[in-house]
C-alpha cells in the first residue's frame, strides 16, 4: 500500500502546483509570438487596428496581439515615455510627418527590408519622401490625407459664379475676386454679411493648412516651394524669400484689410451658412452630411499663386527600435499595409484616403461617394509632402502656429518671419 499512497501524494502535489490560485497555469507563449501595438484614439483608429489584429491572429493562431490606445492629445508624450523605457510597444501608428523626427532620435527600425525601392512606386511619392530619413524608410504608408476647399453652392449660384475644377483651379487673386462678388450678392439679397473663408479652427494656422498658400507662390523646385532646406535644418533662404513674403502679406490682408477671414473662433461657420468657403479634409464631408443635411456644398481644389498643391500626410505604421520581436512586428506591418489589410481596417474604422496607388480603383465599393472621388483625384494631382525635417514638431509649432497667428494678428511680417526663423534654427542646433 505504500507505493500507491506515495504515488497519490505525488499526484496531489502536482495538482496543487498545476491548479494554483484556482486555475490551470498555461504555458506562456513564446516571446517571439507576442506582439504589442500602441495607437492614438483618433476616430476609428483603435477599432481598425483591433480588426487587423484579429484578422492576423486568425491567420497565425500561435500569435498573441494586444492593442492599447490613449487620447490623441497625449499620444506623442506617451510615445516618448514608452521609448525611454526598456519595455516598449512593438508597433506604433503616428503621423507620417513624425517619422523623420522619431528616426533621428533612434526610436524606429528601418523598414527597407519589407518595402524596398522596387515596391515604393506602389505608393504616393510624397508619402515615401516624408517617411524616409537619410535614405531609409521608417514608416509604412497607410492612411493618407490632403486638403481642399469646400464651397456653399447656394451662395455661388446666387452670384452666378461657377466653381473652380480640379483641371482648372483658381489663383488666389481669382478666388478673392469671386468670393467678394459672392459676399456682396448675398448681402444685397438678405443683408447677411458672410465670412469668405474659415477653417476647422479660426484663425487659420498650422503647417498642413496654411503653408501651401505660401509655397504655391514659388515654381516647383524653387526655394519658396521647398519651404525648408534639404536637411530640414534651415529656413533662411526658403521661408523668407521675396515670394514667400508676398504670400504672407496676402494672407495677412485676408484678416486685417479685406475682413474676409475671422480672427475669432466661429463654431461651425461653414456648416451653419456663416462662411462662403472652408479649407478642410475628407472627414468633414461625412460630418456635413450627417449633422447638416440641408446644407448644399461642393468641393474645389485649393487656390494657388504659381503652382497648385495640397499638403499630404496621414497615419503610417512603424516598428519600435527596441522591439524584441522585429521580424514578427514587420510581418504584421506588411499585412496591415496590404490590400487585404486595408480592406479589413476600413470596413471597421470607416473609409479614408490611402497611400497605396490604385487601391480605390480596385475597391470602388469603398469609394462610391462624390467627395471621396474628388479627394482621391486631388491627392493624385496636387499632393505634396509637407516640409521634411527631423524637427517637424518644432517647425509646426514655431512656424505653422506661432508665426501665422502673429501674422494674421497684424504683426510686422518681416520682423515676425525673421524672429521665428531664428528661433527654429537655434532650437534645431540644440537637437
Amino acid at each position: 500500500m505504500k507505493k500507491p499512497v506515495a504515488m497519490l501524494i505525488l499526484i496531489v502535489m502536482a495538482s496543487a502546483m498545476l491548479f494554483a490560485n484556482g486555475k490551470v497555469e498555461k504555458a506562456p507563449l513564446e516571446e517571439s509570438k507576442v506582439l504589442k501595438i500602441f495607437v492614438p484614439q483618433s476616430p476609428g483608429v483603435p477599432q481598425g487596428m483591433e480588426a487587423l489584429a484579429k484578422a492576423y491572429m486568425e491567420k497565425n493562431p500561435d500569435t498573441q496581439i494586444s492593442v492599447r490606445s490613449v487620447p490623441f492629445g497625449k499620444y506623442k508624450e506617451q510615445l516618448t515615455v514608452m521609448w525611454s523605457s526598456d519595455e516598449v510597444d512593438d508597433i506604433i501608428m503616428s503621423a507620417v510627418t513624425d517619422a523623420p523626427t522619431n528616426a533621428y532620435f533612434g526610436s524606429l527600425l528601418p523598414l527597407d527590408d519589407i518595402l524596398d525601392v522596387s515596391q515604393q512606386g506602389l505608393f504616393v511619392p510624397s508619402v515615401i519622401e516624408t517617411a524616409t530619413y537619410e535614405g531609409h524608410l521608417y514608416a509604412y504608408p497607410f492612411r493618407e490625407s490632403c486638403s481642399a476647399m469646400y464651397y456653399n453652392k447656394e451662395y455661388f449660384a446666387l452670384a452666378g459664379i461657377e466653381p473652380a475644377t480640379l483641371e482648372n483651379p483658381w489663383t488666389w487673386s481669382q478666388w478673392k475676386e469671386n468670393i467678394l462678388a459672392v459676399r456682396d450678392a448675398v448681402e444685397k439679397k438678405n443683408g447677411q454679411r458672410l465670412w469668405g473663408l474659415t477653417f476647422l479652427s479660426n484663425p487659420g494656422a498650422g503647417d498642413f493648412w496654411i503653408t501651401p498658400i505660401i509655397r504655391s507662390n514659388g515654381v516647383k523646385g524653387s526655394n519658396t516651394y521647398k519651404a525648408i532646406s534639404p536637411d530640414g535644418m534651415t529656413l533662411t533662404g526658403y521661408a523668407d524669400t521675396p515670394e514667400a513674403m508676398e504670400a504672407y502679406a496676402f494672407y495677412q490682408d485676408l484678416y486685417q484689410k479685406d475682413n474676409i477671414c475671422s480672427l475669432a473662433e466661429v463654431p461651425d461657420a461653414f456648416a451653419t451658412g456663416q462662411s462662403i468657403t472652408m479649407i478642410s479634409f475628407l472627414a468633414t464631408a461625412s460630418q456635413l452630411n450627417s449633422k447638416f443635411p440641408d446644407l448644399s456644398w461642393g468641393l474645389m481644389p485649393l487656390p494657388y499663386f504659381k503652382t497648385p498643391l495640397t499638403h499630404t500626410g496621414g497615419f503610417a505604421i512603424s516598428v519600435s527600435a527596441k522591439t524584441k520581436v522585429p521580424n514578427l512586428a514587420k510581418d504584421f506591418v506588411k499585412f496591415a499595409g496590404s490590400e487585404e489589410g486595408l480592406v479589413t481596417y476600413f470596413k471597421t474604422s470607416g473609409v479614408d484616403l490611402v497611400s497605396r496607388i490604385g487601391f480605390a480603383e480596385k475597391h470602388p465599393e469603398l469609394y462610391a461617394k462624390e467627395a471621396q472621388q474628388f479627394f482621391l483625384k486631388n491627392l493624385e494631382m496636387y499632393g505634396e509632402a509637407r516640409p521634411i525635417t527631423p524637427g517637424y514638431t518644432l517647425y509646426n509649432a514655431i512656424i505653422g502656429f506661432d508665426m501665422f497667428e502673429d501674422i494674421v494678428s497684424g504683426a510686422d511680417i518681416e520682423k515676425t518671419v525673421k524672429d521665428k526663423i531664428k528661433i527654429f534654427e537655434n532650437q534645431m542646433k540644440n537637437l
